[in-house]
């Protein structure tokens, strides 16, 4: 009973520091008004271009190509479906890998490493921040699509999606926690960011369908969990066909969320070791 009072309270402890990192980088954010708007806005206006060029190259927004590839004409829902999980990707690639980075620039990265809870707590407040602020920019896009093209979902997949979406993202935590550690020893973590990121949006079938990448490159996207949070988003939403079921994708977006924490978390320990031995840490 002593032993479980203790867990419980260490759990609260944990909860409330990743809480309280949450709230602080609202805080930050909130102060720069001019910027926070533009950070809302930005994912529109990048979103826009696919959905022109998709659009023009095919004559509307049906495509007899894409419903012989996966079942359904819908340019416009199947590119805006896809377009979402970007942001949860830049959120694992830039937002978490680059959360050590921002305690650096604010000259405060000593006294959080020096805080009396895990590095982990640090960056899952971090990490709870980076969803929270990417669900606010999808709501805006969702507001815009419908706006502007409507998009035709069966609200019926919204379930299935919402469970695969957060099996996902837990995979996508141990990769955020993977970028961080490159900041810890290269400073200028952009350098892995910009070069991971552009490898796994390829990868990633965003804005195409996965039958038209090379076959090796197909095989390479199933080790990536946004493979399957589109996939089956889109299969839930629109009826995109895909090769495997429900209980499929979770047991290999579990799979995937297990082998990445942990891999993310085992490189950012060693990595943290290794920085405080060489006396590193600290250089900017």
């Amino acid at each position: 009973m002593n032993r479980l009072r203790i867990w419980w309270s260490k759990l609260r402890h944990y909860a409330g520091a990743v809480w309280a990192e949450n709230i602080k980088e609202w805080k930050l954010e909130l102060t720069y008004k001019a910027d926070f708007a533009r950070g809302l806005i930005d994912p529109v206006v990048y979103l826009l271009p696919y959905l022109l060029y998709g659009v023009a190259l095919v004559g509307g927004r049906s495509s007899e190509n894409l419903q012989r590839l996966v079942g359904t004409s819908d340019i416009i829902t199947f590119i805006t479906l896809g377009y979402v999980f970007i942001g949860f990707l830049n959120m694992a690639l830039w937002a978490m890998g680059f959360s050590l980075r921002k305690e650096q620039f604010y000259g405060t990265l000593e006294s959080v490493f020096a805080a009396p809870v895990p590095r982990w707590v640090f960056t899952m407040g971090m990490s709870l921040h980076s969803i929270l602020h990417q669900l606010l920019m999808i709501a805006v896009q969702i507001v815009f699509i419908l706006a502007v093209f409507s998009i035709r979902i069966n609200p019926l997949g919204l379930l299935p999606t919402l469970l695969v979406i957060a099996l996902m993202l837990v995979a996508l935590y141990g990769i955020g926690m993977f970028m961080a550690s490159f900041t810890l020893i290269f400073k200028q973590g952009w350098l892995v960011s910009e070069a991971l990121s552009s490898i796994l949006m390829i990868l990633t079938p965003i804005a195409y369908p996965l039958a038209v990448l090379p076959a090796f490159m197909q095989q390479a996207a199933l080790f990536v969990p946004t493979t399957y949070g589109i996939l089956t988003a889109r299969h839930f939403l629109m009826g995109e066909k895909i090769s495997f079921t429900l209980n499929d994708a979770l047991l290999r977006l579990a799979l995937l969320s297990l082998l990445w924490v942990a891999f993310g978390l085992l490189v950012f320990a060693l990595i943290e070791r290794q920085t405080r031995r060489a006396g590193t840490l600290s250089h900017y």
